[in-house]
């Protein structure tokens, strides 16, 4: 009798120890399972981070031969910019400029970046897998007038359209495992004329820039007097 009832001890203690081993090993996957989706967190938030803080405004054409602006906020496409800093260490012929879009696929935030500004028909982007389980997306900018604009550009017909200067990008990502996501980044200033220091101001492209930017300035000035 003291026999089976030591046996049955031993048997509750096996269970209970066989309990707890599966407990802590379940417990070690889902902790590393949500530190693997926090450092993928980590990682894609530099990433945009990078490409909107340096963001210049240098305008492009696409496979038609149509020039886009230097950032747009679309639905289908819901960022595309041009951005800076892009590394060459092996001093390939190629620009430092790159241009880079955010879409949602099937769930899936994804970076989109091209290989040239100025693209051919041919030319296609290579496809960066950012985030996964993402339920909704969405990018939205400010203006230097504090307006908030879920499309960019603005229609042709909008007043002021090519008068107003951009300073801020917003994010919205619904994630299904971190929930709700709100960011804020403000642009670079200035970065208009990295773009037009790259090209060789002629007499009078260089006097008609000039006093583009001095009538744009004079027009800002009044609206802004005006608010």
């Amino acid at each position: 009798m003291e026999i089976l009832t030591a046996l049955a001890i031993f048997g509750v203690i096996g269970v209970l120890a066989t309990r707890i081993v599966a407990g802590m090993i379940e417990l070690g996957g889902a902790t590393r399972e949500h530190a693997e989706g926090l450092a993928d967190l980590q990682r894609a938030m530099g990433i945009i981070e990078r490409d909107i803080e340096q963001f210049t405004d240098r305008p492009i054409r696409d496979e038609l031969g149509d020039p886009l602006p230097g950032v747009i906020v679309t639905g289908v496409s819901l960022l595309e910019l041009t951005r800076m800093g892009w590394q060459n260490p092996l001093r390939a012929p190629r620009s430092e400029l790159q241009r880079v879009a955010y879409v949602l696929r099937d769930d899936k935030l994804v970076r989109l970046y091209w290989a040239v500004l100025d693209r051919a028909p041919d030319t296609r982007p290579v496809a960066q897998l950012l985030l996964d389980g993402v339920a909704d997306a969405r990018f939205a900018v400010f203006d230097e007038f504090g307006e908030k604009h879920g499309h960019w550009p603005l229609p042709p017909d909008s007043e002021d359209t090519d008068e107003l200067r951009l300073a801020a990008v917003e994010m919205h990502l619904q994630l299904e495992s971190h929930g709700l996501m709100h960011r804020l980044w403000m642009l670079p200033e200035g970065t208009e004329h990295v773009y037009q220091a790259e090209r060789p101001e002629s007499g009078e492209e260089g006097r008609g820039s000039r006093q583009d930017s001095a009538g744009r300035d004079g027009r800002t000035a009044r609206r802004g007097g005006g608010r």
